[in-house]
């Protein structure tokens, strides 16, 4: 299957590339990709993963001045307007809860992006591990791993934890891990596995 993201996903940036008329934006883009982002951008259609990264990278390298801080806070910006919509109901009261919420938020990625998945492989009391499946080898891997962080922080604190807390290292076996933390709601780490 062609790794591709949906339109709910892919459609800001796109957005704010057209507003942003930066020239040195378009040098990051293939002519396929160009194509892709003058036509609209339907949420519920499906767009290809690697239009989708070369926005991203060329969105991080030029508007966002290569700081991961701003990438998060696009990842904070998305996740907001896609969670208070979705869950804006919902409340949390325990752990146990929050544990439940949080195995939600990993099927939901699902539908977010084909021939990838976030799903959580083991939980036990405060803590949570999930993995992030066939992520691709490109430069936008980073960089998306930031803006996912912004959208769980927000996650985490419409959930009622507070102070989350990112970081990212190297694995041994290959691949990036995301280990996320908050106070008062139990800590989440996030491993990726480069497909073989």
């Amino acid at each position: 299957m062609e790794e591709k993201v949906k339109g709910i996903v892919f459609v800001d940036f796109v957005r704010t590339i057209r507003a942003a008329k930066d020239p040195r934006i378009f040098k990051y883009l293939e002519e396929k990709d160009k194509e892709v982002i003058s036509g609209v951008i339907f949420p519920s259609s499906w767009y290809p993963l690697d239009t989708f990264g070369r926005c991203l990278t060329a969105l991080f390298d030029v508007i966002g001045n290569k700081k991961p801080e701003n990438a998060r806070m696009w990842g904070r910006v998305f996740g907001g307007k896609i969670f208070s919509g979705i869950y804006q109901d919902i409340k949390f009261s325990n752990d146990s809860d929050i544990l439940v919420a949080l195995k939600g938020f990993a099927l939901t990625s699902k539908s977010f992006f084909a021939d990838s998945s976030l799903e959580m492989i083991s939980s036990e009391g405060k803590k949570a591990d999930f993995r992030i499946t066939r992520v691709p080898e490109n430069p936008a891997t980073t960089i998306f791993f930031h803006v996912l962080a912004g959208s769980v922080e927000v996650y985490i604190e419409m959930a009622g934890g507070k102070n989350p807390r990112v970081g990212f290292t190297e694995k041994i076996a290959g691949g990036k891990s995301c280990t996320i933390s908050w106070d008062e709601i139990p800590g989440v780490r996030i491993y990726a596995t480069h497909p073989s």
